[in-house]
């Protein structure tokens, strides 16, 4: 078993910019059968009621498409307000449609990621790279620096996961390329 490599290919204040960035990757990608996930931790009172209202409709939906909001343990978020208690907020549905809207009103300050979970990054000939099919991810952190979006920033990144061979930091530079970005810093142990 192996895990993914994450490349940071963009930093940005600007969520639609970032949105921009991530369809430019996607569309290098094979999406068939791809699947997105929205992570967020949020105030119960403060900001599960933005998530609801967006994503509502996929709670208890038809067991392929998915919504769950769990309560957020005291140990893994720090003390709680016993007024505005944290909760986790997971959506995760097949396809592409989980972005569109308003995402950057809907998440406002929470840290949150999403993942596009895609069939395959392409070969590229040129690099002697085959399919990457096990570790083909994009994701867009939210507020956060990290791809778990535990570590609070000012800003959001977009990053491209890829295989954990050394030679797959080629491909994360080719895919960069394609979406006009270029690689920023190190890669991260992904999942």
């Amino acid at each position: 078993m192996s895990d993914s490599r994450a490349y940071p290919v963009l930093r940005t204040s600007d969520v639609d910019r970032a949105l921009h960035a991530v369809g430019h990757l996607l569309n290098v990608a094979d999406l068939r059968n791809t699947e997105v996930e929205l992570w967020a931790r949020t105030g119960r009172h403060s900001g599960l009621p933005r998530y609801l209202d967006a994503y509502g409709h996929w709670l208890g939906a038809d067991g392929e498409d998915r919504m769950w909001v769990d309560a957020a343990s005291e140990k893994e978020t720090g003390p709680q307000d016993p007024a505005d208690p944290r909760v986790d907020v997971d959506v995760q549905v097949r396809g592409l449609g989980l972005v569109e809207g308003h995402l950057a009103e809907t998440v406002g300050p929470d840290q949150a990621y999403v993942q596009w979970l895609l069939n395959a990054w392409p070969a590229v000939c040129c690099l002697d790279l085959g399919r990457q099919a096990k570790h083909a991810h994009v994701q867009l952190v939210l507020n956060a620096s990290d791809i778990w979006a535990t570590e609070p920033a000012d800003g959001h990144t977009v990053f491209v996961h890829v295989g954990g061979r050394e030679r797959e930091a080629d491909r994360a530079e080719w895919l960069a390329r394609r979406a006009g970005l270029t690689v920023i810093g190190p890669s991260r142990h992904g999942f």
